[in-house]
């Protein structure tokens, strides 16, 4: 039994030097450094006017082998299946549905074909032509 009353003894001993030590460890340990954060304003990237980008479609360099699928706007009217898979935000679903939906006048018949959402109007507005 004093074997018994000694191991608690001890026990107890343990747990209280323990608690003693995690109440004072962050006041022993040195503290952490931290860096300095620095804010510093970048200057705004440099871009084209949202009215000069929407009147200039991208027109892509040809050679006696190559040929793009696209230079300048798209007719939808006309266009290939390829042609208009080839224009952003466009595969070979949405392209079937566009050339389904045919005639186009206007960006509003563009944007009742299932699919072309206000992202991708936003995006082939202008690419395309009617």
């Amino acid at each position: 039994m004093i074997s018994n009353d000694r191991g608690w003894t001890a026990l107890l001993t343990a747990g209280t030097l323990l608690c003693a030590a995690l109440s004072l460890g962050p006041a022993l340990l040195p503290r952490p450094q931290v860096p300095a954060v620095t804010r510093v304003n970048l200057p705004p990237p440099a871009a084209l006017p949202a009215a000069r980008a929407a009147q200039e479609p991208p027109s892509y360099p040809v050679t006696a082998s190559v040929q793009p699928l696209i230079s300048g706007r798209v007719n939808l009217n006309t266009a290939t299946p390829e042609q208009l898979e080839a224009l952003p935000k466009v595969g070979p679903s949405l392209a079937a549905k566009i050339i389904a939906g045919r005639p186009y006048r206007s960006l509003a018949d563009l944007d009742r074909v299932k699919g072309v959402g206000p992202a991708a109007l936003k995006t082939l507005t202008p690419l395309v032509t009617f």
